[in-house]
């Protein structure tokens, strides 16, 4: 497979001027001429920023980023870059250097330290090689290949720290229209935002413009001088712009073709991709787009989308991904290709109009074709992908989830079903597959036949089933899906998953994030964290009513976000759960009536007597009777001066989580058992699920077989041909199972009672007495044998070679150990594992 993989991968040739070139040192010239210019010297500036950024660093954050470096913040960063990334031209991974820090860590932090002593990397330090990735499926020019920066291990410590240091501070100066890379923003605002919009405009049949752009070739155009005037406008010091200018201007770089490095080239412009430090520069030239943009807003050459008296929308952006919203004019594409050019010319980022793309939205599609032609892009329609994710969709249609449902078929590739155990399919289905699906997840509720149909993908896949092919699925999927506290595997539900990443928006709503989409959400809906509302259908009022279709079904998610009060001033007194388990004005509805201010707060309400507000005295019975349970409540309330927050309370720390809210729906629509699966991490994923399938009687043995319909003959077992051979006779009372039991107890000194069932197997384990640890590895011992037993029994039935039966425990033995060694925390010799098992602690 890897073969296969890197003769797909590999470079035959290329086409120059025309003709098909396959030489090697040819091609290898080719590549490198082609990307020594693309990284050439831009030429002579073209202007200069002449207006002051309004969010600067101030002197404090300055400082705390040019602070002298310590041997701690570059051992904290060699940690932070991972194992087995690409070891780039010095060879050495960061593994090595973890694993032999005692011995090489001096050295490295002094070669480290040297760079931010003298703003330069020593000779060599600072090349890199350029792998090539096709962007196509048969690329034959040099330009349909993506450049990634194979980057040395020294180069990447020092970016890494100084990446570590940005991300502190960078939030202050950026602005919330950019979504990349920043604490509290997420790749999917952007979508979410857009697709609100277009669901308003459709609503109140208003015209509006989307203009989609591709910037090309966006990290590899960045001028460094623009990078620098940049920087200083943002309040940067003269020496983090020396260390900037010492990690751009020392950069080589030679091409792989096939593994074999070109002649080095000087880089005089751009970043380098996978940097840790470029993402975080590269956004930063987009803010000076975006202030840009916003002066020419306030000159009015440009109109945006007006949401309310405070708040108008115009552009988007996801690191290089750009939106511009507006309404449909003329003079609104004008001035967004006037703005582009001048951006061009100082950044040298150009415009790839052949890949951006015009939505007119209530505009005939002739008009939009026109106003594409005329600037030289192609036309939007809805729906259409924004950061993968599709926009302006009615997803509640089944076709409209075609796409993510055949993605999920081709991550199966068949190759997987062939070579994976059952263990490695389980391992999969947790990790990939239940993450393949996730961003459309996240923003549209999933119709019910295609969470069928991506459950039935997972199903097949995970009991071996190809396509066309009929098997028998001894255990129910909805079993599979059930967490193993309930005696399933743990996998979860779809349908979880799809309800807990709806949910998350809801959390993020009422936890007052400010990020610009918690604000527009607002400023279209009117919703707030008292009450959640929509105006009109869109995403954000599917997510309210699936959330109050939960309620309805007896899973109230809202009840757990809980409100921790600080100091009262941003919680609504009776509307909000503050105090008790509803809210005030539910639970004293006479004092309610008689509150003059019904949107008072917490702090507001707690700074005076309590009656003060009342529009009359409170009468006696039910009204006096519930004045004095809320004052004996409110004796308890203490306010400080932290400022309010949300906490989820189905964890310790707080924090929404969206498995929490998948083990509650799981929990709630999953089959559940009083019995947890049994789990031993000392040995592999297959063997443990093979000893849970047995602990249903779940294995298709042969009387299991006849149960099921399946013509089989004999019946019996086929070790000893004495007895049916059931699950309890083949794994128990077989004489092979009986002789390997009695050498395991003998084996771990302990004395061995026959038993004839797993059922029975289990009280006598559960009386046996050793340490907790010990205890769980002599489980996986028998977990193992169980393993070597059916093994050798299928061997038995579909291999013709013989296999010795006295063998077994000797096998068993080895097996465990290995698995033991590679898997458990201590290591044990091979004499102690022989002779004093007993004694292992985990």
């Amino acid at each position: 497979m890897i073969n296969r993989k890197r003769a797909n991968l590999a470079v035959k040739g290329v086409m120059i001027d025309g003709e098909w070139v396959d030489d090697p040192s040819k091609v290898k010239d080719e590549f490198r001429d082609y990307f020594a210019s693309r990284f050439c010297d831009p030429g002579i500036r073209h202007g200069v920023i002449n207006f002051n950024f309004p969010n600067r660093l101030n002197i404090d954050q300055s400082g705390e980023l040019e602070a002298p470096i310590s041997r701690d913040e570059i051992r904290r960063a060699v940690w932070d870059c991972g194992e087995n990334k690409s070891p780039g031209p010095d060879g050495f991974t960061f593994e090595f250097f973890r694993k032999f820090w005692n011995i090489v860590g001096p050295d490295l932090c002094l070669a480290v330290e040297w760079f931010f002593h003298h703003a330069s990397f020593p000779v060599g330090c600072n090349s890199s090689f350029i792998a090539l990735i096709p962007k196509t499926l048969n690329p034959k020019s040099v330009g349909e290949y993506r450049p990634i920066s194979l980057i040395g291990s020294i180069y990447k410590i020092v970016t890494k720290i100084l990446a570590n240091r940005l991300s502190t501070v960078i939030a202050d100066i950026i602005s919330n229209v950019q979504t990349a890379f920043l604490p509290n923003r997420q790749i999917l605002d952007g979508p979410f935002i857009i697709n609100e919009l277009l669901a308003r405009c459709h609503h109140k049949k208003h015209s509006a413009m989307v203009f989609k752009i591709d910037f090309a070739k966006a990290y590899d155009s960045i001028r460094w001088d623009y990078l620098g005037d940049v920087l200083k406008s943002f309040g940067f010091g003269v020496k983090w712009c020396s260390w900037i200018r010492g990690i751009l201007n020392s950069s080589m770089a030679s091409i792989l073709v096939n593994g074999s490095p070109t002649k080095e080239f000087q880089f005089h412009r751009g970043l380098k991709q996978g940097d840790p430090l470029a993402p975080y520069l590269f956004i930063i030239i987009m803010e000076s787009l975006h202030l840009s943009f916003s002066r020419v807003i306030e000159a009015g050459i440009f109109t945006g989308i007006k949401i309310d008296s405070s708040m108008t929308l115009s552009h988007l952006f996801y690191a290089d991904d750009a939106v511009f919203i507006g309404e449909w004019s003329r003079g609104n594409l004008t001035g967004i290709m006037h703005t582009l050019r001048c951006f061009s010319l100082l950044s040298g980022l150009s415009i790839n109009l052949k890949k951006s793309q015009l939505l007119g939205v209530g505009i005939p599609e002739s008009q939009v074709l026109e106003a594409a032609t005329l600037i030289g892009c192609s036309v939007l329609h809805t729906p259409f992908k924004y950061l993968g994710i599709m926009v302006g969709e009615n997803m509640s249609s089944i076709r409209a989830w075609d796409e993510t449902v055949n993605k999920l078929k081709m991550s199966l590739s068949s190759w997987k079903l062939k070579t994976l155990s059952i263990g490695g399919r389980l391992t999969l289905l947790k990790s990939v597959l239940g993450s393949t699906p996730i961003y459309n997840m996240s923003l549209f509720k999933v119709p019910k036949a295609v969470l069928k149909s991506m459950e039935s993908i997972r199903r097949n896949f995970f009991n071996g089933i190809r396509d066309g092919e009929k098997k028998i699925a001894w255990v129910s999927w909805s079993k599979v899906l059930a967490s193993k506290s309930n005696g399933g595997l743990g996998v979860s539900s779809f349908y979880a998953l799809n309800r807990g990443l709806l949910f998350k928006w809801i959390w993020r709503f009422l936890s007052r994030d400010q990020s610009l989409w918690a604000q527009v959400i607002h400023a279209l809906h009117g919703s707030n964290t008292s009450t959640l509302s929509a105006s009109y259908s869109s995403l954000w009022s599917s997510i309210i009513k699936e959330c109050n279709a939960l309620k309805s079904q007896g899973l109230d998610l809202i009840s757990h976000c809980k409100i921790r009060v600080g100091n009262g001033m941003s919680t609504s007194f009776w509307h909000d759960q503050w105090l008790g388990d509803s809210c005030l004005r539910l639970s004293y509805p006479r004092l309610f009536a008689l509150e003059n201010n019904k949107v008072c707060s917490v702090a507001a309400k707690m700074s005076a007597p309590f009656v003060s507000s009342l529009r009359r005295d409170v009468r006696g019975g039910e009204e006096s009777a519930q004045l004095s349970r809320i004052s004996d409540l409110l004796d308890t309330v203490v306010l400080s001066n932290m400022g309010d927050r949300r906490f989820w309370d189905l964890n310790g720390d707080g924090c929404f989580r969206v498995k929490d809210v998948r083990r509650l729906l799981d929990d709630m629509l999953l089959p559940k058992s009083d019995v947890p699966s049994r789990w031993v991490k000392q040995i592999p994923i297959k063997v443990n699920v093979l000893a849970w399938k047995i602990s249903m009687d779940r294995l298709p043995t042969r009387v299991n077989l006849h149960r099921r319909g399946v013509q089989v003959s004999p019946i019996s077992c086929p070790i000893c041909c004495e007895a049916l051979e059931n699950l309890d006779h083949l794994l128990f009372c077989c004489d092979l199972a009986k002789d390997i039991a009695r050498s395991i107890c003998n084996w771990w000194g302990l004395v061995w009672n026959p038993v004839d069932s797993y059922r029975s197997w289990l009280s006598w384990f559960n009386l046996v007495q050793l340490q907790s640890s010990s205890k769980q590895v002599l489980e996986g011992v028998f977990y193992t044998s169980w393993w070597s037993i059916w093994s050798y029994r299928n061997h038995l039935l579909f291999s013709d070679s013989n296999l010795r039966k006295d063998g077994i425990f000797e096998d068993i033995v080895r097996r465990s150990f290995s698995w033991y060694i590679a898997r458990g925390k201590n290591s044990i010799s091979w004499d102690s594992w022989i002779q004093h098992p007993f004694l292992i602690s985990l």
